[in-house]
């Protein structure tokens, strides 16, 4: 049976956890981890954040494989210990200490065979590019290891994890971690047998699948911002979503999935009309930049009952949470300006950057509430210590929630004065978006004929998941 954890590994990847909730906008979709022996697979796009984003969203606690030089820490790697992390020594690293990667797939094993679970980053590093880099073969050779080592009736599940950031360098910004469903490997005992480096190559390329499936990979970093404008005229041209309304990533993923798929059709097999649809669509966000829509659109008009519902909603919550948000600034405003001027100072590389803002809003945090929970009771006794210890915190998270309603108010409330007496405005920008919808309409179709024929006997139906398919597929629900 797999090692109970420990009380205070649970503290920690609770406590962590919930910070890492605050720090983003996470949302999580798909199947809960299963039960037994478990090895989860995601990709590696934010150093220390992804683990911690895995036992946010997750019930169990995978245990991870971390880099080697990460144990030496002062503060990481008693946390790692704790935690019952694994090392892993890379080459980069130092190479000398390689031969001691043995005892790191031993150690995975036995994990495994116990019915623990482990938690692993097949592409070897963090990293900032567009798409998945080359996936190494280690999480193929511990889960065939550890099932070898079990005759082969381990029941080992292997769960593909895709973590996509909208802006993982700031806070608040949005984040989905979507869960794919378990698959086993035991299948491959043959395979494996005959030649291990086979199998786990054949395993590897099944692990990168799953992930591949539930990432969103570009050839260029500037596609991405490509494909989420024309997603989001689109969607809301159909009517899936108010022209106001700022979707969750995770909601509009599969549609962001479809254009990105879309684009490398149509760069392969029409550069020219590739050309031609990018510089439309970056004239369209341009313009969009211009008035200052934000996250929102330009509808084609505003209907008074629309305008006055807005209104009421969004004025009473921010009438009511504006003592809540006030006195939340003014607890944690010093403690978030702080971190950030210690972070820039420390000049980190890009791909800590996020890791070393949420360490420092964590610590600063904990010590800030422990001052006012000190104030309290100098202040009040017990009575108004225990006040601060609940007020404190919550008045921070509604002042968070109160300014990023604020914001929203203001973009579109500043959008809407611009385009008072200007209807010439906003149906040029719904001329447009007919032209660009119609246009990626006709495209779909071709690229679903071409699929189409591409089968024996042409009669093969379109792919799923077209342009044209509803937005209500928003994918698996958590």
């Amino acid at each position: 049976m797999a090692r109970p954890q420990s009380r205070i590994a649970r503290l920690i990847t609770r406590v962590a956890g919930t910070a890492a909730g605050v720090f983003y906008r996470v949302d999580h979709h798909g199947p809960s981890l299963p039960d037994g022996p478990l090895l989860v697979a995601a990709n590696h796009p934010n150093s220390l954040l992804d683990p911690i984003l895995i036992f946010l969203c997750s019930e169990r606690m995978p245990r991870p494989l971390a880099r080697a030089p990460l144990f030496d820490g002062l503060m990481l790697g008693p946390l790692l210990r704790v935690l019952g992390g694994i090392p892993v020594y890379r080459r980069q690293d130092d190479p000398a200490a390689m031969h001691r990667n043995q005892d790191m797939f031993r150690a995975a094993a036995r994990v495994l065979r116990e019915g623990g679970a482990i938690q692993i980053y097949p592409e070897g590093r963090s990293h900032s590019e567009a798409h998945l880099v080359e996936f190494r073969t280690g999480a193929a050779r511990i889960a065939l290891q550890a099932e070898a080592e079990a005759g082969w009736e381990l029941g080992l599940s292997i769960v593909p994890v895709g973590i996509t950031y909208s802006r993982k360098e700031r806070a608040r910004t949005a984040v989905t971690v979507r869960f794919g469903h378990a698959f086993e490997c035991a299948d491959l005992r043959d395979i494996y047998l005959e030649d291990p480096v086979a199998a786990a190559r054949a395993l590897t390329e099944r692990i990168e699948a799953g992930i591949r499936a539930r990432t969103l990979n570009f050839v260029h970093h500037e596609d991405r911002a490509l494909v989420e404008v024309a997603e989001q005229l689109y969607a809301r041209e159909s009517r899936w979503v108010p022209w106001q309304a700022r979707e969750a990533l995770g909601t509009r993923f599969p549609r962001l999935q479809r254009f990105a798929a879309g684009l490398e059709w149509i760069r392969r097999e029409a550069p020219e009309e590739h050309r031609e649809l990018r510089r439309r669509v970056e004239r369209y966000a341009a313009l969009t930049a211009r008035v200052g829509a934000g996250e929102g659109d330009v509808p084609p008009r505003y209907g008074l009952v629309p305008v006055a519902r807005y209104i009421a909603v969004r004025g009473t919550l921010l009438l009511l949470g504006l003592p809540f948000a006030l006195s939340g600034s003014v607890f944690w405003v010093p403690v978030t300006q702080l971190t950030g001027v210690a972070v820039r100072s420390l000049r980190p590389d890009y791909e800590v950057r996020a890791t070393l803002k949420l360490a420092g809003l964590l610590g600063g945090v904990v010590a800030a509430w422990v001052l006012w929970v000190v104030l309290g009771y100098a202040a009040g006794g017990p009575i108004a210590a225990l006040g601060a210890a609940v007020v404190a915190p919550l008045c921070g998270y509604v002042a968070i929630v109160w300014w990023e309603l604020a914001r929203e108010v203001k973009e579109d409330t500043i959008l809407f004065l611009k385009l008072q007496g200007r209807p010439d405005v906003r149906m040029r920008f719904a001329r447009m978006r007919r032209e660009l919808v119609g246009t990626f309409r006709r495209l779909e179709r071709q690229r679903q004929g071409e699929s189409s024929h591409s089968v024996d006997g042409g009669s093969a139906s379109a792919p799923e998941g077209g342009a044209d398919a509803p937005a209500r597929e928003g994918g698996e629900r958590g």
